[in-house]
């Protein structure tokens, strides 16, 4: 998924519409795809994307400090965050392993092909496949319900 992460850090930052939630909701959203910067720093292989940062240790993690730093609600939020960037990475089909450590299984819905983690040929192959329109058009349809009920 790529535009919707940011759909998805707007839906969850919703529950507590604040500009502390968005910022660390937004952060927890985009952290995964940090590991990306490491690729393209020549600190680590392309095949790094999507291994360690994309598991369920690393939410928890996450998770846990980002309570430590502000608290057990936004750091619930920012669990949420991160775990729904995992589970919305789950239709590619090279997979995630959301087990590291304890597995390198990777586990897929084989819902499009990956279409790399960097630049203009990710967005223009990814968006020319049928499956993240109309998830992405979900994950947008939900965060217009919810600033519809918001703003109500």
């Amino acid at each position: 998924m790529q535009f919707g992460h940011l759909g998805i850090a707007l839906a969850i930052a919703s529950l507590d519409p604040r500009p502390e939630t968005y910022a660390i909701v937004g952060a927890a959203q985009f952290l995964p795809n940090a590991d990306s910067l490491v690729i393209r720093a020549g600190w680590a292989p392309s095949e790094f994307h999507g291994t360690w940062s994309h598991s369920l240790a690393f939410c928890a993690a996450v998770g846990a400090v980002a309570a430590v730093l502000f608290g057990p609600w936004l750091g619930a939020l920012a669990f949420a965050s991160i775990a729904a960037h995992v589970i919305a990475d789950l239709p590619t089909d090279t997979g995630i392993p959301v087990l590291l450590p304890f597995s390198r299984h990777r586990f897929t819905l084989n819902l499009w092909k990956n279409t790399g983690y960097w630049g203009r040929s990710m967005y223009f192959g990814y968006y020319r496949q049928p499956w993240p329109w109309i998830l992405e058009g979900a994950v947008f349809a939900l965060v217009a319900w919810r600033y519809a009920g918001l703003l109500a």
